[in-house]
């Protein structure tokens, strides 16, 4: 009697605990951080890996996360959802339903990017060793580079808009990338359009997938095995573009150079709002690169003029070496104007050597000579020397002025 009700008490036990269990693993992961799973032949529970994901901030402004996922074969399936719950409903829909594997899925090694500031389940259903590598890259360099370049974008729109090596640069570009589509035309034209069209009614999406990875891998072979005569035709093709925009001409009028400046700096908004998935962070770069650009230079200018008036910058006294430098420096440069002065055609030279009393100290100077004699230069250097221990520092420097020759006042060999 007691061994039967043992037994009742422990098929309850499992009944109940089978009611209670979840048919799937859940994987929770944070930071940067590797899962190995080798997946048993009896195992009947899926594998659901999942990210909480991280909150708004500063920080976040150029943070990625991503699912890499390395497995052997290409016998897997991927399921994505926002919780553990709907990722299994999707898996139980698809295990119980006509499916068909994507092509593009069928990769050894696949990057997976996940949403930052929500939850988001992954399944892998598989049978085989695989493993689950979440990354966390707080400082994405392609995100910084690609917000700079549209800052570069905006603000340099006006000068590119009228650059014409810009314009040569782009026409090329235009010229290349329209030529490889007018031939993917011309070759489509070729194709039978009947049988393609039966075939996707009668297979589905999955004929139509499966018809454009046959032909996206011949594309990519032939770039691959034929890169010399894929060189060739791009140099010729834009060879041929830069003779075109040669013979055009950059845009000369202003309206013309006004739309490309919009255009580039739309190009420039779009690359910083998308280069962070915290979309309200970019939208306020944005916002604030924006305001710089137009922001009217007068105000500015005016705010300026207000602060230098009530916050007047302190005046540096310049020091006794200073003083002296910057006295022969403009002393130099007087005599140099004044020197060319007098060996110009408005000076009456002739004229004023008849008011002079040394008239050939004045020719040796004009000629290039020193405007001092020797007698002066040392009562200078005596001078300088016994009055240099008293040199103190002065408010600023003096400024010499070329001397005005041009009136008829008598000049003394002393003013030259």
């Amino acid at each position: 009697m007691e061994g039967s009700q043992r037994l009742q008490i422990l098929l309850l036990f499992v009944v109940f605990s089978q009611a209670h269990s979840v048919p799937y693993d859940v994987h929770w992961l944070s930071g940067s951080q590797t899962i190995d799973r080798d997946i048993s032949s009896t195992k009947q529970n899926i594998d659901i890996y999942c990210y909480r994901g991280t909150s708004k901030n500063i920080l976040a402004l150029w943070l990625t996360a991503k699912f890499h996922i390395r497995i052997k074969n290409d016998e897997f399936s991927q399921y994505f959802g926002s919780s553990p719950a709907e990722v299994y409903k999707e898996y139980t829909e698809d295990s119980y339903g006509w499916s068909v594997v994507s092509p593009f899925h069928k990769r050894t090694y696949r990057t997976v990017a996940i949403d930052l500031f929500n939850t988001t389940c992954m399944a892998i259903n598989t049978k085989h060793r695989h493993s689950i590598e979440l990354q966390i890259i707080r400082v994405d360099i392609w995100r910084v580079l690609l917000m700079f370049l549209g800052a570069c974008t905006v603000f340099s729109s006006r000068a590119l808009s009228g650059n014409p090596v810009f314009f040569y640069l782009c026409g090329v570009l235009v010229g290349v990338s329209a030529s490889f589509m007018v031939l993917v035309y011309y070759i489509s034209r070729l194709l039978p359009r009947k049988t393609l069209t039966y075939g996707v009614l009668i297979g589905g999406w999955t004929v139509g997938v499966y018809i454009f990875q046959q032909v996206w891998e011949n594309i990519r072979n032939i770039l691959l095995t034929h890169q010399t005569y894929l060189f060739w035709y791009t140099l010729v093709v834009g060879f041929i573009s830069f003779l075109v925009c040669y013979r055009v001409g950059p845009p000369r009028n202003q309206r013309s150079k006004n739309l490309v400046m919009w255009t580039l700096q739309g190009i420039g908004v779009l690359m910083m709002f998308f280069s962070s998935e915290y979309q309200e962070a970019s939208t306020a770069v944005v916002a604030v690169c924006l305001t710089v650009k137009y922001f009217p230079q007068s105000v500015l200018n005016s705010v300026y003029g207000y602060w230098r008036r009530k916050f007047p910058p302190k005046p540096r006294l310049l020091t006794s070496e200073e003083y002296y430098e910057e006295g022969a420096r403009e002393t130099k440069q007087a005599l140099e104007s004044l020197r060319k002065y007098c060996s110009s055609p408005d000076c009456a030279q002739w004229r004023i050597m008849l008011q002079l009393n040394d008239s050939k100290r004045f020719a040796s100077f004009v000629e290039g000579d020193s405007h001092l004699s020797d007698e002066e230069i040392l009562d200078y250097e005596s001078y300088a020397f016994s009055t240099e221990p008293r040199r103190k520092p002065v408010a600023n420097s003096t400024r010499i002025a070329p001397l005005d020759i041009s009136d008829d006042d008598d000049i003394t060999d002393d003013e030259i």
